[in-house]
Formats: C-alpha cells, sequence, structure tokens
C-alpha cells in the first residue's frame, strides 16, 4: 500500500514537473520568437 502511494505521488510530482517545463519552455518561445 505505501509503495502504491509512493508510485501516484511520484508519478504526479514528474507530471507537474514536466507539464511546468513544458510551459516555461512556451512561454519563453512565444517571447523569443
Amino acid at each position: 500500500m505505501l509503495y502504491f502511494i509512493f508510485g501516484i505521488w511520484s508519478g504526479m510530482l514528474g507530471f507537474s514537473m514536466s507539464l511546468i517545463i513544458r510551459l516555461e519552455l512556451g512561454m519563453s518561445g512565444n517571447l523569443i520568437g
């Protein structure tokens, strides 16, 4: 059960981090070009 919760937490954390990185790249791309 603990591994299951940790897996969900790490998955959501990685997804949110990748989403933030994509947003940052999109914003910088729009600002540059």
